[in-house]
């Protein structure tokens, strides 16, 4: 009897296997999407059925052919009877691509022949080698329209890190003339005096007669070349204070920055300054220092745009302190800042250099003080008048240059660092002394010559 039941069971486990095997055919399909094809099927065909009809249609052609048409991308099933089992006879999983032709023929039409679009997934990927930006923002908006960027897997073939060499030079120059003049005599009961505004700081009165006294010890202009004329026996002193001045100042910084194109890099040559901030109130109140910047600051932004052609957006600023418009804050002098600004972009060659210049401020002072109707008198009236006359010029001067670079190999021998000549260099102390300690690779100075 338990032979017989386990017979039984045994047949019927082979029965539902087989059944299963029966319903369990399966097909895979790949198709592209707005493609079609035909499937043909051995036994005829009662209905079929899609899982996903927004990824594909079917329909029944013949008894034994079925059409699949594929609308978009994605992955659906397709289920086939050829009687009235609940159980589909046939199983199709269908995987539908995008269709990388016609954004191939776009792509041509672009004139992008070396980008190339193939399948990636449910989407499209771009590959192959770009030889400029343009080419690259063209080929993806003629791959999709739509603005759906597609895979990227393109390579530039040109260098994307940047070297720029700059060299800043600010030319300074300052010329500046003062004259003044004062003539007295003081004997007895007879006192005259005739000088520049500072000169005199009062008059006393002695036991003979006036005193005529002076911070500056009768000199127009202290600081200045003077020239002193008197005679004590008869009270007489005259002095003419005159300066003349020329200066010149060339500073030269050659700052050189690296950037991978569309980062930006800064360099400042300058300083900071620290400003006293105050928080809270009564006595809870504090101070903190803030430190603000100053100096040459420059700003790049490098852009590659093919092998040939660099886009750079350059910020300069030249900024100094300003001690004549300081602000008294938390009991100390914070000085002003003279700013100069600029902002622009220019587009060059690996190589090429251009010039930012413009950057220039004038600064003139012209005072006169005189003695009212005297002063302006022809030829003597200079001698009733003191004259000031200040004019600053400065220039500041960029030449930038950018480089397509690459790093340098793994183990190169790298250059000679500036100024390696010196590090161990230890002059005698007849160099030190006679020969100004001459720098090697320069000609020594004084008596060996």
């Amino acid at each position: 009897m338990r032979g017989i039941k386990a017979a039984i069971r045994g047949l019927a486990l082979g029965l539902v296997l087989a059944s299963t095997n029966a319903y369990a055919d399966e097909a895979s399909l790949s198709l592209e999407a707005g493609k079609q094809q035909a499937y043909s099927y051995s036994q005829v065909v009662k209905r079929v059925a899609v899982g996903d009809p927004a990824v594909a249609a079917v329909s029944v052609m013949t008894a034994h052919r079925v059409l699949i048409t594929a609308k978009q991308p994605g992955s659906t099933q397709i289920s086939i009877w050829e009687n009235d089992q609940a159980q589909p006879s046939q199983v199709i999983q269908l995987n539908v691509g995008a269709a990388p032709e016609s954004a191939q023929q776009r792509l041509d039409a672009a004139h992008v022949q070396p980008l190339q679009a193939v399948s990636a997934g449910k989407g499209l990927a771009l590959t192959g080698w770009v030889s400029s930006l343009e080419s690259h923002a063209l080929a993806e908006q003629a791959m999709n329209p739509e603005k759906a960027l597609p895979l990227d897997a393109s390579v530039s073939s040109f260098d994307s890190q940047v070297q720029i060499d700059i060299k800043v030079v600010e030319v300074s120059r300052q010329n500046m003339m003062r004259a003044g003049l004062f003539f007295g005599r003081n004997k007895g009961n007879k006192t005259f005096a005739v000088g520049a505004p500072g000169t005199l700081s009062g008059v006393e009165t002695g036991g003979s007669g006036f005193n005529l006294t002076s911070g500056s010890g009768f000199l127009p202009i202290s600081n200045a070349f003077n020239l002193v004329l008197g005679n004590a026996g008869s009270g007489l002193l005259g002095t003419i204070s005159v300066l003349e001045a020329n200066g010149f100042a060339y500073t030269l910084a050659e700052p050189s920055l690296t950037a991978i194109s569309g980062q930006s890099a800064t360099f400042l040559a300058g300083g900071e300054y620290p400003v006293p901030l105050r928080s809270g109130g009564g006595s809870d109140s504090s101070i903190t220092i803030q430190y603000k910047e100053y100096g040459i600051r420059l700003m790049l932004t490098p852009t590659v745009l093919d092998a040939n052609r660099i886009y750079l957006k350059v910020s300069p600023e030249v900024s100094e302190l300003d001690f004549a418009n300081a602000v008294q804050t938390g009991g100390v002098s914070v000085p002003g800042l003279r700013v100069r600004r600029t902002d622009t972009s220019v587009a060059l060659g690996d190589g090429e250099s251009f010039v930012i210049s413009g950057l220039v401020s004038r600064s003139t002072l012209n005072n006169v003080d005189k003695f009212p109707w005297l002063g302006d008198l022809p030829v003597i009236g200079a001698f009733f008048r003191s004259t000031r006359f200040d004019r600053e010029d400065k220039e500041l001067l960029m030449v930038v240059t950018p480089h397509l670079v690459r790093p340098l190999a793994r183990d190169a021998q790298t250059p000679a660092l500036p100024g390696d000549e010196l590090r161990d260099y230890q002059p005698s102390f007849s160099e030190l002394f006679f020969q100004k300690a001459a720098v090697p690779g320069q000609p020594p100075t004084g008596m060996s010559q």
